[in-house]
């Protein structure tokens, strides 16, 4: 049997065994150890006791090896020692030198805080030379805009100088800081911008001399020079007083030429050969005058730009352009005006001078001197119409004048009112038939002043003829009422139609008692009636003269008036005698002996 030893020592060498066998071969760390094996023995030194001693050798090799190692870092902690001692060294020699770094470091300490701030303030500095230089470059102007301005020269790169000028201007202002910097870049640009400017307006005061010919050519350049002068009024002032300085000129030649000239090579003929024909010559001189208005509204238009022409300048110098023919054309109206006799011929002259004051109204400001002289005609023309129809209405008062004698038996209206009534309806006609309807009211007014004076006297005149009855008065009176409705119901309402009713009726009960005076009836209701006074009374009718009231009133114009007065004069008469027939009948008298109100109607 074996031992529990041979046991152990048969199992730990199977285990050994085992282990081998299982470990592989191929593997690369058997492979590194195999090839260790066979470097350290070669074939002819490999005997059976050395490879019995081969874990001995190991054993040795790696002593010698660990030996070796063990040499080798002795070296090399040699190195190191000496290495560190050279590292102790150079630490004192680092703390002197720190010692001293920091001692100076004090030392220095303000001196580098000072440095620090020299810093800051430098970098500051540099941001606003930057700044500077930026606003510098935006807000002024450079070396080549200057030149441009000096020398003068009107052109686009000038026109695009003035502009950046008011733009850098504009945005400086924009600014809105209190700096002397920024004040001492506005002071800077408004020299360069006055100096610029004024240049610029004398250019334009040279160039607006062209405008002083009768046919006026300007350049592009002028235009926008003056679109540029705009911004600044007291020189845009200058220039267009300047310019309707030229026009006025300009307008006062050629207005000239025309009344005396005509156009080129005499056509059309001079304004002065018609004047014979007070309303042709009238009315060419206010059409060319309106004519020559629109031309130089255009030429205006041409000139200025758009807010230039919806700004007040504008109308203001076509107003002063025109006063050059103001004055000419003043002496001219009023002495044609002045020659002129007929109230018609008058009231042509004033409506033409009332039309073409409405037009220049429009284009002209109401306060210039030629509106003005326009409408002072209008005025004077004016009162020369209501001179005129004074005139004739005068005559009309003076015919009807007691100690005149002029009024006929047949009590005909007298001709100086069939003349104040011609004139009048002329006016009237003449006024409806023209364009312009504004002052139809004063046209209304004036001929009513005119009729209204001449009615209110008549009826104090017409009382005065003593050598006419009273119902030949009132007959005269509403003859001379009946012409003026007949004439004026197609223009002007009558307004004192009451005053009419009341003479027809004035009239008729002065008929009235003629007719009872004639008939010898005593209408008294008091009285009775008498056979000597029905004998008259019948007498009277057989005579039929007497008691013909259509006799009486024929000596009225108006035929349906009379017609009327007449039938109701009868009528009344007729009622009035009934009343006087029944008493008689009533008082026991023989009832054929006066004639029934039936049969007197008739007779009638």
């Amino acid at each position: 049997m074996q031992s529990v030893a041979d046991r152990r020592a048969a199992g730990s060498l199977g285990r050994r065994v085992q282990q081998i066998i299982q470990q592989p071969l191929d593997g690369t760390e058997m492979r590194q150890a195999l090839e260790t094996l066979a470097a350290t023995y070669s074939t002819q030194a490999v005997d059976s006791r050395r490879h019995r001693d081969v874990r001995s050798e190991m054993q040795e090799h790696t002593q010698q090896l660990d030996a070796d190692f063990v040499r080798a870092l002795g070296e090399v902690n040699a190195v190191f020692t000496d290495l560190e001692a050279s590292v102790q060294h150079l630490d004192a020699q680092c703390s002197g030198l720190r010692v001293q770094v920091n001692s100076a470091l004090r030392a220095t300490e303000s001196v580098s805080a000072q440095a620090s701030l020299l810093v800051d303030e430098q970098r500051e500095l540099a941001m606003r030379s930057t700044v500077a230089r930026g606003v510098l470059e935006a807000f002024t102007l450079t070396d080549a805009d200057t030149k441009v301005l000096d020398a003068g020269v009107i052109d686009d790169a000038y026109f695009d100088v003035l502009d950046r000028v008011d733009r850098t201007r504009r945005e400086c202002q924009r600014l809105n800081v209190e700096q002397t910097a920024v004040s001492d870049l506005l002071a800077q640009l408004a020299q360069h911008e006055e100096s610029a400017y004024s240049a610029l307006l004398r250019w334009v005061l040279a160039e607006i001399r062209v405008l002083s010919r009768d046919t006026p050519e300007f350049s592009t350049r002028l235009k926008q020079a003056l679109a540029r002068l705009e911004s600044h009024p007291v020189l845009f002032t200058t220039a267009t007083a300047e310019i309707a300085s030229a026009r006025c000129d300009a307008l006062h030649r050629a207005f000239l030429a025309a009344l005396v000239r005509g156009g080129p090579n005499g056509t059309p003929r001079p304004i002065e050969a018609h004047a014979g024909d007070p309303q042709r010559f009238v009315g060419d001189m206010l059409a060319w005058v309106h004519q020559a208005c629109a031309s130089e509204r255009e030429l205006l238009d041409t000139m200025f730009s758009r807010s230039a022409m919806q700004s007040a300048h504008v109308p203001h110098m076509l107003a002063a352009a025109l006063a050059g023919v103001a004055r000419p054309l003043e002496i001219r109206m009023q002495q044609t005006v002045a020659e002129l006799a007929a109230p018609a011929a008058v009231y042509r002259i004033d409506s033409l001078l009332g039309f073409y004051k409405t037009l220049f109204s429009r284009v002209c400001s109401a306060d210039s001197s030629f509106v003005q002289t326009v409408d002072a005609l209008a005025a004077q023309a004016r009162d020369k119409l209501a001179a005129s129809l004074d005139s004739l209405a005068d005559a009309v008062i003076s015919d009807l004048d007691v100690q005149s004698g002029l009024v006929s038996p047949a009590l005909d209206v007298p001709a100086s009112l069939h003349a104040l009534l011609a004139a009048v309806a002329d006016i009237l006609r003449l006024h409806e038939d023209s364009v312009q309807s504004h002052e139809a009211n004063s046209v209304a007014a004036l001929v009513t002043s005119v009729i209204g004076r001449v009615q209110s006297q008549v009826h104090e005149l017409v009382q005065q003829l003593g050598h006419l009855r009273p119902y030949e008065q009132s007959m005269l009176e509403l003859n001379i009422w009946s012409s003026v409705h007949d004439t004026l119901s197609a223009f002007v309402s009558m307004q004192d139609t009451t005053s009419a009713d009341a003479l027809i009726d004035t009239l008729q009960e002065q008929l009235l008692g003629v007719l009872k005076q004639k008939s010898h009836l005593p209408f008294d209701s008091e009285t009775k009636v008498s056979k000597e006074s029905v004998e008259l009374f019948n007498h009277t009718l057989k005579a039929a003269m007497d008691l013909d009231v259509s006799r009486l009133t024929s000596r009225l114009n108006n035929h349906a008036v009379a017609r009327q007065v007449s039938e109701h004069v009868i009528q009344k008469f007729v009622q009035d005698y009934a009343r006087v027939y029944q008493q008689y009948i009533d008082s026991g008298s023989d009832p054929s002996t006066l004639l029934s109100p039936d049969s007197v109607s008739t007779l009638m």
